[in-house]
């Protein structure tokens, strides 16, 4: 499993987990995505995506993420 920070927050940051070539998460998920969104001074809430294709996470990346968020991933 490969793991990459996309924003930084204060209290946390937002991770892309995706899986070792020819593997898959339970569930048939090729990646998962925890953002993390302010609620509170303590606490942040979290939200988990799922993505069964590469296609609806590289959309969704594109949409949500800018440039340089996204550097990272496409360098590895």
């Amino acid at each position: 499993m490969n793991q990459f920070i996309l924003r930084e927050n204060v209290l946390t940051d937002n991770v892309l987990l995706i899986a070792d070539k020819g593997k898959v998460f339970k569930g048939n998920y090729i990646a998962i995505l925890k953002e993390y969104k302010y609620q509170n001074a303590w606490n942040d809430k979290e939200t988990i995506l799922k993505f069964r294709s590469e296609k609806s996470l590289l959309n969704y990346l594109s949409k949500n993420y800018n440039d340089e968020e996204l550097e990272q991933i496409i360098l590895n």
